[in-house]
């Protein structure tokens, strides 16, 4: 089975340090997973800095594709729209550009996620508390605004569902929240996942990890 993972990545947002390191990062995260049936599908916001890092470091890599497009309005939910429809998983994740996964996530994922039961899952997440990563907090999600996103959430793929042609992001602040709530309105049966996968958030206030 498949897993796609999506990540729209922007990498000149200002006050943000080291995140052509960070894209590296998560992308090598994603590579080094146990789960061996999977894709990273990267949609470049209009960053020559993205498209630059892709080819220089993994345009070799024939699970992680580059979709490059002009770049689109502040929190926009456009890039991971136009991901669905060229992934080819049977789940869908996510991935921040800045943020990391640990080796086991995608593995962690597939086996709690029962696709013939299920239409979508979320799980707790955490974040690290220090550049070690010795430090992490795990971090209580709950389906309320503020709360979830799409570090927290896996589905199957639109391509499958019924009604899925309706299922996309939206455009502005909020949209991760507004996006569970839509699967939520259009009657999927979902769950919170037992055994938390490794998801790891690396920034949070004045933080810059």
């Amino acid at each position: 089975m498949k897993i796609s993972v999506i990540m729209a990545s922007f990498l000149s947002m200002p006050g943000r340090q080291n995140l052509d390191l960070k894209f590296k990062r998560a992308v090598n995260s994603f590579l080094n997973q146990t789960y061996e049936d999977k894709e990273l599908i990267i949609v470049s916001d209009g960053c020559e800095i993205t498209n630059r890092l892709f080819n220089e470091n993994f345009s070799n890599k024939p699970n992680v594709k580059l979709i490059p497009i002009p770049k689109q309005p502040l929190y926009s939910g456009i890039m991971r729209n136009i991901a669905f429809e060229v992934i080819n998983g049977d789940i869908v994740t996510y991935l921040d550009a800045d943020d990391v996964i640990g080796k086991n996530h995608l593995k962690i994922i597939q086996e709690q996620f029962d696709i013939n039961k299920y239409d979508f899952v979320y799980y707790n997440d955490y974040m690290t508390l220090n550049k070690e990563f010795s430090k992490l907090h795990v971090r209580v999600v709950e389906p309320r605004w503020a709360s979830i996103g799409t570090s927290s959430i896996s589905h199957k793929s639109p391509k499958t569902l019924k009604n899925g042609e309706y299922l996309k992001f939206s455009t502005g602040y909020g949209h991760d929240f507004i996006y569970f709530m839509k699967l939520s309105s259009l009657g999927y049966k979902f769950k919170k996942l037992d055994k938390m996968p490794e998801y790891i958030v690396c920034h949070y206030k004045n933080a810059d990890f």
